[in-house]
């Protein structure tokens, strides 16, 4: 005979914790038929990712100029190149550094933009573009604000 302190310890529980391998291959299963549908329209967003995050970095790399030309009493220029994938930072006509920008991200026209100690630009756009045939511009005046525009077509100024 059972004590009555001990009757529900004796119990054998038989409840199921977890998933069953079937169930673990058939949500795998479905997780890559999801993939493979979304996986084409994900890949042809990278290209316009990479766009934006160029002109984002050439926008802040040129607030950070006009800031410093400021600071330091100098003037500073980016300058790069038709068909470069990168651009040259300049402080009083020598280069300092030359920074890469995203994959197939590629300057359209060759120039530069120039900022004076006193905060006043070049005005200047730089025009990017990628391998999808999208554009951006960064557009800078002669105050020296910097936008980023998107022309309706290419070959135009925003």
């Amino acid at each position: 005979m059972v004590p009555k302190s001990l009757e529900g310890a004796m119990c054998i529980i038989n409840t199921r914790y977890g998933f069953s391998t079937i169930e673990l291959l058939a949500g795998v299963a479905v997780m890559g038929i999801v993939a493979a549908i979304a996986l084409p329209k994900w890949s042809s967003l990278f290209p316009s990712y990479a766009l934006n995050n160029a002109a984002r970095q050439i926008q802040s790399e040129l607030h950070h100029l006009k800031m410093r030309a400021a600071a330091e009493n100098v003037g500073f220029e980016l300058s790069y190149l038709q068909g470069a994938s990168s651009y040259a930072i300049q402080r009083d006509s020598k280069t300092l550094v030359t920074k890469p920008l995203a994959d197939g991200t590629t300057i359209t026209k060759a120039g530069f933009i120039s900022f004076s100690p006193r905060g006043t630009a070049g005005a200047n756009r730089v025009r990017l573009s990628n391998a999808s045939g999208m554009c951006r511009q960064v557009v800078v005046s002669a105050t020296g604000r910097v936008r980023v525009c998107t022309p309706d077509n290419c070959t135009l100024d925003c």
